[in-house]
């Protein structure tokens, strides 16, 4: 899929995400997209198996993604790569698609690279929160 349609279809219409590395610490990075997201209509799933049966921003935590109860759009990536050995596995347990989006510091050109040619759409190192206040009215 290309960018601009990215752009206009998930990233400026508020669509399904499931956060990957959600954590209950408000003070880090991930919690500040999830607010940001959450504040701008999207339908936000954190997602973290540390935190189940806890809460963020008054929603709550899944163990995973496969354990999310509707499809999502986009899977926001927040884990590092030594950690993301799992993921893989898990998407093929799901009966779609969502893009696969790898923020800052997640970027794992291994895994992205198998990734598409499974046929995901992949965004790596562009930080979803900077992409639509950017590119959003």
């Amino acid at each position: 899929m290309e960018w601009e349609r990215i752009i206009k279809e998930y990233v400026c219409s508020p669509c399904k995400v499931a956060v990957l590395g959600a954590t209950v610490e408000t003070g880090k990075p991930v919690s500040g997209v999830l607010s940001y997201l959450k504040s701008r209509e999207f339908v936000i799933y954190p997602v973290n198996p540390k935190y189940i049966g806890l809460k963020i921003f008054d929603l709550d935590f899944y163990s995973s993604i496969k354990g999310i109860p509707e499809a999502i759009d986009i899977l926001l990536v927040f884990i590092g790569p030594k950690n993301q050995g799992f993921l893989l596995d898990e998407l093929k347990q799901i009966a779609y698609k969502p893009i696969i989006w790898f923020q800052p510091g997640a970027q794992n050109p291994q895994l992205e690279e198998k990734l598409k040619e499974l046929g995901y759409d992949v965004v790596s190192g562009e930080c979803i929160m900077a992409v639509h206040s950017t590119n959003c009215r």
